[in-house]
């Protein structure tokens, strides 16, 4: 049997996660849905959020999905439990790595950069003061960044300079440690690596989630077969958005080295 794994995001951030994703899983086939009409999510209400997700699993199950991935910060923390509680099948969150960069520093002191929901959000804030031990954690939101990533490259000026604040508030709190709590923020590592440089370990959840996948599906290589390449491509990518957010999500598929194309979808 090929797996098949439904992956989605308000828009082009959960692409670090599928990258991460196919990796683990070369021969299943993975849906990646990007919700571009309704981003940023940081402007929807919990229940807004909570229908997106239960809208879009629902698309995922009568695709033959197997499990469903919200690579997204902020439904993780707002919806997930009401998503998992309203489909019939494995539902895998993400998850800033706060506990790996709590053991990590060395300086006792870490970062965690997120939107300003998840910023607010009790669940980020709990697994704080879960794994913190005696390190000092400050908390970083961008209201702008990850907007302005999924409007890449036309955006490219904007984003270095949003990055540059957010860098020069690290460095300020002595962070030796940041956490990107956004999967969208990974998309722009180098810009982050640049200005912090190597005294700045940078940590993001894409691995851990993958291996959750293969762990909620019982992925195992030698008995999933991919069906021929001129069945299905393995992996296919689609959205509901306008003209200017398919390309931005080209735009990143195309940086990524993820051979698919996006195609428009109504949900």
């Amino acid at each position: 049997m090929t797996i098949k794994v439904g992956v989605m995001d308000s828009g082009v951030g959960g692409l670090t996660i599928l990258k991460a994703i196919t990796g683990a899983m070369p021969s299943a086939e993975i849906l990646y849905f990007a919700d571009q009409k309704y981003a940023p999510y940081g402007n929807l209400t919990a229940p807004e959020i909570a229908e997106r997700l239960v809208r879009i699993g629902e698309y995922f199950l009568q695709q033959g999905c197997h499990a469903m991935v919200v690579a997204c910060n902020t439904a993780t923390v707002v919806s997930i439990h009401h998503l998992r509680s309203s489909i019939q099948i494995p539902v895998v969150g993400v998850e800033p790595a706060v506990k790996p960069a709590c053991s990590y520093t060395r300086k006792k002191s870490v970062s965690v950069l997120s939107t300003p929901v998840t910023a607010a959000s009790s669940r980020l804030n709990d697994l704080i003061n879960a794994w913190r031990q005696d390190a000092d954690v400050e908390i970083l939101s961008s209201a702008t960044l990850a907007f302005l990533i999924d409007h890449m490259p036309t955006s490219q000026v904007e984003v270095n300079l949003e990055v540059q604040r957010i860098c020069a508030q690290v460095l300020d709190h002595r962070s030796d440690t940041l956490v990107l709590a956004c999967t969208h923020y990974p998309l722009v590592r180098a810009y982050f690596e640049q200005y912090l440089g190597e005294a700045v370990s940078i940590l993001e959840p894409s691995v851990g989630v993958a291996a959750q996948v293969v762990r909620v599906t019982s992925y195992n290589e030698a008995n999933n077969l991919l069906v021929s390449q001129a069945e299905n491509s393995g992996l296919m990518v689609q959205s509901n958005g306008n003209q200017a957010q398919l390309e931005a999500l080209s735009h990143w598929l195309e940086e990524l080295g993820l051979a698919a194309q996006v195609k428009s979808q109504v949900i």
